[in-house]
C-alpha cells in the first residue's frame, strides 16, 4: 500500500512539473506527437486542433492551409461554470493521432473518440459529414474518462484505454460500441498492445492484463508487480517491456508470473522503449539512454543526454535519434552508443538547446527528417544528416 501511495504522489509531482499546472481539458496542454502518412503530417496542437500539414508545402513556408491534403479541425468541449461569453473551450489532446485508410482517429483528454475523414476535413464540411467513416463517441454530450494513451486499430476495431479504468472497443466504420471491459484499475493512461486476438494493458497499480480482443473478457494470464507501471507496454515477439515507478524496466514473457529480467535505471522509464533487432533502447528520466538485449537485459551501452527523456527514441536510417525534455536532440550510433548533440547555430558557447522549448511528445521521421511538436506549440523539422533545423512552423 505504501508503495502505491508514493507512486501516486510521484506521478502527481511529475505531471505538475511537466505541465506547470494541473491537468485539465481546457486546451493549451498536451503531448500529442506527429504521425506521417503519404507525405502528410498529422498532429494535435496545444489549442485543441487536429492538423494535417503537407510536408513539402511546410518546407517551402507556404500559407497554411494551402497545399493538397492540408486542413485543421478544432475539437471543443462545453464550458462549465462562469464563462466569458463562450459556451465551449478547446479540448486537450495528449495522444498521437492514428491514420487508417485515409481517416484520422484521435482521442481527447475530455473523454471523446473521433474518426475524421481527411477528404471531408479538407473540404471543411460539417462534422460528421457522413454516417459512415466519420463519427464521435460517445455521440451525446456524455464523455468517458479522460484519454491519455493513443488509440490502436486492428482489423475493423478501434481500441482505447480510458482514465475510468476501462478498455473500449469501437467499430471503425460507424463508431458503434462493441464492448467495454470491466474496470482494470483506477486509471488507464497506457496505449494498449494487440496481438493474436489478445489485448495487453499495463496499469498504475502494477498489473499487466490480457483481454480478449473479441469480447473484452479477461484471459487467464495476469502479471502483478510490486510497483505500478508508468510507461505504455511494448510487445516484441512474446515479451512485454514496460517501465515502472521503482525506476526499473521490466521484461515479462507472456504467460509467466515472474519477470524475464529487470533493469534498474536512475529514475522512471516514463517513455515507452524502442525495440529493434533484439535490442531494447530505453530513454530514462535520469537523462540516459540504455541499450539492452531483449533476452537477458544485459547492457550493451548507455548514453548520457544530460536531460530528462520523456519521448521514445526513434531510428532514422542507421542512427538512433533521442530528444530530451529541455530541447536537445542527439544522434547516436545504435551499435556503439557513441553520439553527438545537434548544436544550436545561434549559440556561440554551444550550451543552448537546439529547440528552445520542452519536448514531451513522440517523434516521427519522414524522408530522413525528424518532426517534433514542442511545448511552444510549434512543429520543428530536424534534418538529421545535416544536423540542423529545417523548419519551424507555428501551430497557433
Amino acid at each position: 500500500m505504501k508503495v502505491r501511495i508514493l507512486t501516486c504522489l510521484g506521478l502527481f509531482c511529475f505531471l505538475a512539473l511537466s505541465t506547470n499546472g494541473c491537468v485539465s481539458s481546457g486546451g493549451q496542454e498536451g503531448y500529442s506527437g506527429v504521425v506521417p502518412h503519404d507525405g502528410i503530417l498529422y498532429l494535435g496542437s496545444m489549442d485543441g486542433r487536429i492538423m494535417a500539414a503537407n510536408a513539402s508545402a511546410r518546407s517551402e513556408d507556404l500559407p497554411f492551409p494551402s497545399a493538397d491534403g492540408e486542413w485543421s479541425f478544432a475539437i471543443t468541449v462545453p464550458s462549465k461554470g462562469i464563462s466569458c461569453g463562450s459556451s465551449s473551450k478547446p479540448d486537450s489532446i495528449y495522444a498521437t493521432p492514428l491514420v487508417v485508410d485515409g481517416s484520422v482517429c484521435i482521442v481527447t483528454y475530455g473523454g471523446k473518440v473521433l474518426m475524421l475523414s481527411s477528404s471531408a476535413r479538407n473540404q471543411d464540411l460539417s462534422f460528421p459529414h457522413l454516417r459512415s467513416g466519420e463519427w464521435i463517441y460517445p455521440r451525446t454530450e456524455d464523455v468517458i474518462g479522460p484519454i491519455v494513451g493513443s488509440p490502436v486499430v486492428v482489423n475493423d476495431t478501434v481500441y482505447v484505454c480510458s482514465s475510468d479504468g476501462k478498455v473500449y472497443a469501437l467499430d471503425i466504420t460507424y463508431g458503434d460500441e462493441k464492448w467495454i471491459s470491466a474496470p482494470l484499475g483506477e486509471k488507464l493512461w497506457a496505449t494498449p498492445m494487440v496481438k493474436d486476438g489478445a489485448i495487453y494493458v499495463s496499469t498504475f497499480d502494477g498489473h499487466i492484463y490480457a483481454l480478449s480482443a473479441e469480447d473484452g473478457n479477461s484471459l487467464p494470464w495476469v502479471f502483478e508487480a510490486e510497483t505500478g507501471f508508468v510507461s505504455s507496454p511494448v510487445l516484441y515477439e512474446d515479451i512485454v517491456f514496460v517501465g515502472s515507478f521503482d525506476s526499473k524496466l521490466h521484461a515479462v514473457r507472456i504467460g509467466d508470473d515472474k519477470p524475464l529480467w529487470e533493469f534498474l535505471g536512475g529514475n522512471w522509464f516514463w517513455a515507452a522503449p524502442l525495440v529493434s533487432d533484439g535490442i531494447v533502447y530505453a530513454g530514462c528520466l535520469d537523462g540516459k539512454v540504455y541499450a539492452l538485449d531483449t533476452e537477458r537485459g544485459r547492457e550493451s551501452w548507455e548514453f548520457d543526454a544530460g536531460g530528462r527523456i520523456v519521448s521514445s527514441p526513434i531510428l532514422v536510417d542507421d542512427s538512433l535519434v533521442v530528444a530530451t525534455e529541455p530541447g536537445n536532440v542527439f544522434v547516436i550510433n545504435p551499435k556503439t552508443g557513441s553520439g553527438e548533440r545537434i548544436a544550436n547555430p545561434d549559440d556561440s558557447e554551444n550550451g543552448k538547446s537546439l529547440i528552445d522549448a520542452r519536448i514531451q511528445s513522440s517523434l516521427c521521421v519522414l524522408d530522413g527528417i525528424v518532426y517534433i511538436r514542442a511545448q511552444d506549440n510549434c512543429l520543428y523539422a530536424v534534418d538529421v544528416a545535416k544536423r540542423e533545423i529545417k523548419l519551424k512552423f507555428p501551430l497557433a
